[in-house]
């Protein structure tokens, strides 16, 4: 058994780009900085039926409901944008701009790194559940952030 340990603080990694290629690159794509945890949801939906026939429940699966979720203390550049049209629209727009305006995202979070051989969960979605929130015991604006992914999640190994 490895344990997948990101104590290092550089190995949990989000990107986010307005196409698979742009998503797997740290220049091109949005880098989402200062995340406080991330986690991945696949869940397997079930219709349960009865018969009275039976004296227990029947169970068919039926398509999964996928979600990536996170929280990050806001950062002016990745939550608005840079504003340069020479950048990804991801990059460009920031996470407000990609919700505001129901951009389709793609995205890599990265378990254990960006270097060789590291392992990452792909796919794709669009972002929504902002809601910056700021107070006097942490008076940082700090988000949540949710990807209502769009299909199927996928593995895949850094070449």
């Amino acid at each position: 058994m490895t344990v997948i340990n990101v104590s290092a603080g550089s190995e949990a990694v989000l990107h986010l780009g307005a196409n698979a290629v742009s998503a797997n690159s740290s220049v091109t794509s949005l880098v989402v900085p200062q995340m406080q945890d991330i986690t991945i949801n696949n869940s397997v939906g079930v219709f349960r039926f009865k018969t009275l026939d039976n004296t227990a429940e029947s169970a068919v699966t039926i398509p999964a409901t996928n979600q990536l979720t996170l929280n990050c203390v806001v950062d002016s550049t990745a939550f608005f944008g840079t504003g340069s049209a020479a950048d990804d629209d991801v990059k460009e727009n920031g996470l407000f701009g990609v919700s505001k305006n129901k951009t389709k995202v793609f995205f890599n979070a990265y378990l254990n790194g960006t270097d060789s051989g590291s392992t990452y969960i792909r796919g794709s979605g669009f972002v929504a559940g902002l809601a910056p929130t700021v107070n006097m015991d942490s008076p940082v604006w700090v988000t949540p952030v949710t990807i209502e992914v769009d299909g199927d999640l996928s593995n895949d190994t850094v070449a």
